[in-house]
C-alpha cells in the first residue's frame, strides 16, 4: 500500500475506534431516523473547500452537492441533469429550508471559464470540462469592460463572485424553487471563502456586495 492509501487507511481505523468508543450512538440515529437536514449547499469540487469543515457541522446537518465552480446551469439545460436531480431531491424529498451557493478563492474552474477553454498539465484540451465551464463564460464575456476598472489582482476574485450570483439567479429558474422562496419556505444564501485568510463572506442581495460573514452573526 503507497503512502497515500495508507494514510487515508490509518485515518478510517481512526475513525473505527471513535466510532466504537463514543460516536457509534450518533451514527446509529442516523441511521434509524434517516436524514433531515435543514441546510443544503453547492460548493465547488475543490479539495481545499470543505463545507463542512468550514462550518464545523456534523454528518446529517447539511445536503451537500458539489461540482467544477460550485455551477447551476439555468433549468433548460441539457448537460445539467445530475445538478437538478440534487436540487429536486433536496428541495422536494427532504423540504430544506435554506440554499446555499458557496464559491472560493484561486477557483480554476472560474479562471478556465474566463479563457472560455480548459487545458491540461500536458496542454490537453479537456472538451468535458469546457463544456460545463461554458455556462460561466457565457455570462462573463459581457462583463471585460467592466473588469477592466478595477485592479489587476481583484479580476480573480470578480469573476469568483459573479459566479456565485449567477448560480443563485439560475435558482429562479426552477418553479418549485422560485415558489418556494416567494412563500417563504425557502432561503437563498451566497456564500464566498477567502482560502488563505480562512474568511468567509455573505452575499448581500440589497447591496450587490459580499459582507463578512461575522457581521450576519453580530446582527
Amino acid at each position: 500500500m503507497d503512502k497515500t492509501l495508507y494514510n487515508i487507511a490509518q485515518g478510517y481505523l481512526r475513525f473505527r475506534a471513535d466510532f466504537l468508543s463514543e460516536s457509534g450512538d450518533f451514527y446509529r440515529r442516523l441511521a434509524t431516523n434517516g436524514q433531515k437536514p435543514r441546510v443544503a449547499i453547492i460548493s465547488c469540487s475543490d479539495s481545499r473547500v470543505d463545507p463542512a469543515v468550514i462550518t464545523d457541522t456534523k454528518p446529517g446537518d447539511m445536503f451537500v452537492l458539489r461540482n467544477v465552480a460550485n455551477l447551476i446551469p439555468e433549468r433548460t439545460s441539457e448537460t445539467a441533469w445530475g445538478v437538478r436531480a440534487a436540487l429536486q431531491f433536496a428541495i422536494e424529498v427532504l423540504e430544506v429550508e435554506h440554499f446555499v451557493v458557496c464559491g472560493h478563492s484561486g477557483c480554476g474552474g472560474v479562471q478556465a471559464a474566463r479563457r472560455n477553454e480548459m487545458i491540461g498539465p500536458q496542454g490537453q484540451r479537456l472538451d468535458d470540462l469546457s463544456v460545463w465551464l461554458r455556462h460561466l463564460s457565457d455570462k462573463f464575456s459581457p462583463l471585460e469592460s467592466q473588469v477592466k476598472e478595477l485592479d489587476p489582482e481583484l479580476h480573480d476574485e470578480f469573476y469568483e463572485k459573479i459566479g456565485i450570483i449567477n448560480s443563485l439567479g439560475n435558482l429562479f429558474t426552477f418553479p418549485e424553487i422560485e415558489r418556494r422562496v416567494k412563500d417563504g419556505q425557502l432561503h437563498l444564501h451566497g456564500w464566498y471563502f477567502d482560502i488563505k485568510r480562512g474568511e468567509l463572506m455573505a452575499y448581500n442581495s440589497a447591496g450587490y456586495s459580499f459582507v463578512p460573514f461575522d457581521s450576519l452573526i453580530k446582527n
